[in-house]
C-alpha cells in the first residue's frame, strides 16, 4: 500500500468502523433498556459486518474476531426475529464487539506506524 491508500484507509475507512463499534454499543444499552426495538440494533450491526468485510478485503486484510461478531449476529437475529433477545445476549456481543474493536484498533495501530515511517522515508528521499 502506498503512503495515499494508507492515510485513506487509516483516517477514513478504519476510523469510520470504530465509530461505528461505540454507535453500536450506545444501541446495545437502548435495547437493554427497552428503549429501542432490537431490530434496529441487528440492522445496524449487520450493515457494519458487511462493509467492515468489504473494507478489510479490498486491501487484503482479515481480523479474526469478524467471524466470532458475524456468529454472534445471527444468533442474535434469530432471537430477535423470534422476540426471545437476551440481556445475556446483548452482553455477550457487548464483549465481543469490544474484542473485535481491540483486534481493529492493534491493525490500525500497526497501519498508522506503518504511515508515518513511509511518510518520513519520502521525505528523506525527497531532501
Amino acid at each position: 500500500m502506498n503512503t495515499e491508500e494508507l492515510f485513506n484507509l487509516t483516517a477514513t475507512y478504519l476510523s469510520v468502523l470504530r465509530v461505528e463499534h461505540v454507535i453500536m454499543v450506545k444501541l446495545i444499552m437502548e435495547v437493554a433498556g427497552g428503549r429501542i426495538n432490537c431490530s434496529r440494533l441487528i440492522r445496524v450491526l449487520g450493515s457494519h459486518i458487511e462493509k467492515e468485510n468489504d473494507v478489510l478485503t479490498k486491501h487484503g486484510l482479515t481480523l479474526s474476531s469478524i467471524k466470532q461478531l458475524r456468529s454472534l449476529y445471527e444468533e442474535c437475529y434469530e432471537a430477535c426475529i423470534e422476540g426471545k433477545l437476551t440481556n445475556r445476549e446483548l452482553s455477550s456481543l457487548l464483549t465481543t464487539i469490544k474484542n473485535h474493536d481491540d483486534e481493529l484498533r492493534s491493525l490500525m495501530d500497526e497501519l498508522v506506524n506503518r504511515y508515518f515511517s513511509e511518510v518520513a522515508n519520502e521525505i528523506l528521499t525527497e531532501a
